[in-house]
């Protein structure tokens, strides 16, 4: 089959009629990126395809009424939350985070509190798009849900959006007993510059899944209970060069010279996605040196996306303010 990309408006619309329902999901798949001239056409069709008789093609029709941001669906999207389908469920409450009215806000309460783990899980996060605010209590509440996807989930949204109350259930969840629980309530309490992050997070130094952002994490506190291990793993010649680099900035944020030489030579890597990183990293880190330093870069840049990239670096690092 062909990519959705390369399908076109009048193509994807006959196939939503095909006897197959791998060709009736991938023409709904393809419709989410449909024009704007194409809308008043496109948007009938999807909103019919939730009622298909397959839980894939009703998944691909919500998720592309999402991309549209269609409000008109938001009632058939709504109780597309009790689905027979997992994935149908899910792509609902997705799509309705995307749709982003409000009228789904109620709706997506309930499925948090009263829906399976697969709705809870996005439910969180489409519910924190709609109104953080207004979420706030129910995302606290959700630190507690009997699912580790959910949980963290929670703490991630609770670090999104910067409400400092949620700092000490935050601190609780550092105890719970699934890895990634720990990590994303320590990353959102270090995304506060609360300290108590420290310790689960270079706990996760070594992690294969956690140890990037971690180490970001570590850099934002400038802990120096990160500088044994940082080293270890920045010396590592066979380690992933990008956490190596993650390594060096959590030196460097700490004036360490052995990590802000690393950083500076990885400035002229092959590789643009370590030197991207680098540039990354020089704004977390945002002290003088790695201001003087991004300048200096600036300077010398080559092309309209590295000044880009470097320009964006550095309003990280004059928002942080030497933090």
């Amino acid at each position: 089959m062909l990519p959705p990309s390369e399908i076109t408006a009048d193509a994807a619309l006959r196939d939503l009629g095909h006897a197959d329902p791998r060709v009736r999901e991938q023409a709904a798949a393809a419709l989410g990126s449909a024009s704007q001239e194409d809308r008043d056409r496109v948007v009938p069709a999807l909103r019919a395809a939730l009622n298909d008789d397959i839980g894939a093609v009703r998944y691909a029709a919500a998720l592309s009424l999402g991309e549209l941001e269609d409000a008109g669906s938001v009632a058939a999207l709504c109780d597309q939350l009790d689905d027979g389908d997992s994935m149908a469920r899910q792509a609902a409450a997705i799509a309705l985070g995307r749709v982003g009215s409000k009228a789904a806000f109620e709706p997506l309460l309930r499925a948090l509190q009263h829906g399976p783990a697969e709705v809870r899980f996005q439910a969180v996060a489409s519910l924190a798009e709609l109104d953080p605010v207004r979420a706030f209590e129910a995302l606290l509440g959700a630190l507690e849900d009997a699912d580790a996807e959910v949980r963290g989930a929670a703490a991630a949204a609770l670090g999104d959006h910067g409400d400092r109350r949620a700092r000490d259930p935050l601190a609780a969840l550092l105890e719970d007993t699934e890895t990634s629980c720990r990590f994303e309530a320590a990353y959102a309490l270090a995304r506060f510059g609360d300290r108590r992050a420290i310790a689960a997070l270079v706990a996760l130094i070594d992690d294969r899944d956690f140890s990037l952002p971690a180490l970001q994490g570590l850099t934002t506190l400038r802990a120096r209970e990160a500088r044994d291990p940082a080293r270890r793993l920045m010396g590592r010649v066979f380690r992933p060069e990008v956490q190596r680099v993650r390594a060096a900035a959590a030196l460097a944020s700490l004036g360490d010279g052995e990590g802000r030489a690393f950083l500076q030579k990885r400035l002229n890597h092959r590789r643009e996605d370590v030197r991207g990183l680098t540039i990354q990293a020089l704004g977390e880190i945002g002290d003088e040196w790695a201001l003087d330093l991004l300048r200096q870069l600036r300077c010398a840049a080559r092309d309209d996306d590295q000044r880009a990239q470097i320009d964006e670096a550095m309003s990280e690092a004059l928002r942080g303010g030497g933090r």
